[in-house]
């Protein structure tokens, strides 16, 4: 009797009408993900609605009107069908976990490292925590009392620190064994590699701490299929976790609107001698983003006399692994020339580039007549090969590796719902999009009072009213719904 049972038992697992439930649970179970990701236009789900209610069309022929040989097959090939759908619905998951992260940003990352030289026999904070640390309380008092406290909370200790009011001093006392750890701001590290050529290489973070920061952004009021907005695109110079604080290398202004279909482009070197947006003192600009991305914001909002609607930070490792997940990308170069960074060789006119040739085509200003002038007109035309490459209905086919790619290398405060709706509009509308750029421009100078780095002169480059006030305009007149041309 026993054995009776566990037959029957058997028999029913691989039944006809068993094996046709779980391919009915997996064809409802992907659905219901793809429908709650609100990202595919009615007119592909319903093919894709219409193509699986074809296949449980198909398997009930095979699974109840047949017998034998072909109904086993059938039976089998059914499991796997179901298999397959099962991991779609783990794909398709997947891509909105990673939606979820890389939009809606709001917060700012301050690092505050540890560091000792590179040959030093120190590997952990156990072997630093009875010495003293130099740090330079005079530019980042706030980043250094902030990791006191720190230490104190999550690692049990108190350290004592030795004040520096300049990074020159600090960064050379600290490579000439005058002193034997230092606290760095990792916002700070490239104003420490200004002073200290070499810094980077010379030396080794044993530990460090951290503590976030909301990001000081007015909340828009904008209806992105209907209204134009504005998009802050910064660019830091650091690898790793994008919210961390940083200088911003790349300062760019992403204006859409959505009725005319028209991108305009405003970039604006990174040396610009600017007035700080909340600090009220003038800096380069690069220097706003080591007081967070809202200070860029406030910054340039203050500059053009316009509102910046969200923001979107990438640093340079996103640059390579963007490029790499859409397969290449087509840039426009109005020169030849071979980068430093990677060595690469770019002909006038179209290169097909990966994302190492991408690193070496934005960073590269010393082969280029117009140096930093020119760096941002090929910062530009990277943008420009993403979004023509990105704006496709192609991209729904590697969704999910582009969004992995980048879930750590890039950060939108722009909503995942806000978000969803354009990607969606535009696999629905399939529309081309005009991209126009334009680039503020202005004369070297040198000063010496920026507000980061007070005492010491610094190569600036005073803005040029007429190129700002143009710029004004024609992110003005997009605002207001209107179409432009650029002269």
């Amino acid at each position: 009797m026993k054995n009776k049972n566990k037959n029957i038992k058997e028999n029913f697992l691989f039944s006809s009408k068993f094996i046709f439930g779980i391919l009915v649970v997996a064809v409802i179970v992907p659905l219901y993900f793809i429908n709650s990701l609100n990202l595919l236009p009615s007119k592909y789900l319903m093919i894709v609605v219409i193509g699986l209610a074809v296949v449980l069309g198909i398997f009930a022929v095979l699974l109840f009107k047949t017998k034998g040989k072909v109904r086993g097959a059938s039976k089998v090939v059914s499991l796997l069908v179901s298999l397959a759908l099962l991991f779609t619905t783990r794909y398709v998951m997947q891509g909105g976990d990673l939606l979820s992260k890389l939009t809606g940003a709001n917060k700012d990352t301050h690092v505050i490292s540890m560091v000792v030289k590179a040959d030093s026999p120190y590997e952990k904070f156990n072997d630093i925590k009875d010495l003293s640390f130099g740090a330079n309380t005079t530019m980042d008092s706030e980043g250094i009392t902030s990791a006191k406290e720190l230490i104190q909370e999550k690692k049990n200790a108190t350290p004592t620190v030795v004040d520096y009011s300049s990074y020159g001093t600090l960064g050379t006392d600290l490579l000439e064994g005058k002193i034997e750890v230092i606290l760095l701001s990792e916002a700070h590290r490239g104003l420490m590699n200004e002073f200290n050529p070499g810094f980077d290489e010379q030396t080794k973070v044993i530990d460090y701490v951290s503590y976030d920061e909301e990001v000081a952004i007015d909340k828009p009021e904008v209806n992105v299929l209907e209204d134009t907005f504005s998009v802050f695109i910064t660019g830091i110079d650091t690898y790793g976790p994008v919210s961390t604080v940083s200088r911003s290398d790349v300062n760019m202004i992403m204006t859409v609107n959505p009725k005319t279909h028209q991108i305009l482009l405003t970039s604006i070197p990174r040396d610009y001698h600017v007035k700080l947006g909340t600090k009220g003192a003038m800096d380069k600009l690069t220097h706003a983003g080591i007081y967070g991305v809202g200070e860029s914001v406030k910054t340039l909002e203050n500059l053009f006399g316009i509102n910046i609607d969200y923001y979107l930070k990438v640093n340079f490792t996103s640059v390579q692994d963007i490029v790499n997940a859409l397969g290449g990308v087509d840039v426009y170069s109005k020169y030849t020339f071979t980068s430093l960074h990677g060595n690469y060789n770019f002909t006038k006119g179209m290169n097909h580039i990966n994302g190492s040739q991408a690193l070496g085509f934005v960073r590269e200003r010393y082969s280029l007549p117009g140096g930093d002038n020119d760096r941002v007109t090929n910062q530009q035309e990277l943008i420009k090969g993403i979004l023509n490459k990105a704006m496709s209905p192609a991209i729904l086919t590697n969704y999910s590796s582009i969004l992995k790619s980048v879930g750590n290398s890039m950060q939108m405060s722009i909503p995942q719902e806000d978000f969803t709706k354009l990607i969606r509009n535009q696999l629905d509308s399939n529309d081309s999009w005009e991209i126009l750029q334009y680039q503020v421009y202005g004369t070297g100078a040198s000063s010496g009072s920026t507000y980061s780095m007070p005492g010491h002169n610094v190569y600036v480059m005073n803005p040029n009213k007429e190129s700002v006030d143009k710029g004004s305009r024609l992110i003005n007149v997009m605002e207001s719904g209107k179409s432009i041309t650029l002269d």
